[in-house]
């Protein structure tokens, strides 16, 4: 294998790290068109595969971005990426027709992780929801910050409503695990105990 110039080994240090499990199946197209993409802007393996546990899907993209959650992911990291990125998933979900496919995208920064589940989504859904995943970094910001919990949050989760077409039911947990678990109250703009 040919070394990296020093140009080359900078720039592939300076690029956050990405890990993909995939669990069920992908076409060895949309494989490498997965790894294609994200190889641009981040330091990753080929995506690994494990078996598929729930029943009521065909496939289910799992990407962990080792980078915060925040604006500077789509617009300097990603950048055009996110784009072909949203277009892949869902073209994966459109291939698997009925047996449906779902998405989770984790974000992990030096505070917390945030968690988006997709779970079974049509493609207009699923169009949707990957879009809004986007622009919410300001809304999530507002939502994580100190005053808004009694105690710092490491894990965020949240749903994909499809009645409402929007991301809710976020679900914190503090560093001592899933034990100590809250729900975000729109309503007070405040995380409350589960």
């Amino acid at each position: 294998m040919p070394s990296l110039t020093a140009r080359e080994a900078v720039t592939v240090s300076e690029k956050p790290l990405a890990e993909v499990l995939i669990e069920g199946e992908l076409s060895p197209f949309e494989h490498e068109a997965l790894y294609r993409i994200l190889r641009k802007r981040f330091q990753l393996e080929h995506p690994s595969y494990t078996e598929l546990v729930d029943e009521d899907l065909a496939t289910r993209v799992n990407i962990t971005f080792h980078y915060p959650y925040v604006t500077t992911i789509f617009t300097d990291v990603l950048q055009e990426n996110w784009r072909d990125l949203k277009e892949l998933l869902r073209q994966i979900r459109y291939r698997r027709g009925k047996a449906a496919a779902a998405v989770t995208l984790s974000f992990i920064g030096e505070k917390n992780t945030l968690v988006f589940k997709s779970g079974i989504l049509e493609e207009k859904e699923l169009s949707s929801a990957l879009d809004q995943i986007g622009h919410l970094t300001g809304i999530l910001g507002q939502m994580l910050r100190p005053e808004t919990m009694e105690t710092p949050l490491e894990w965020v989760e949240a749903a994909y409503d499809k009645k409402s077409d929007r991301w809710h039911q976020f679900k914190g947990f503090t560093s001592t695990g899933r034990n100590e678990g809250y729900v975000f109250d729109e309503s007070i703009f405040r995380w409350i105990r589960l």
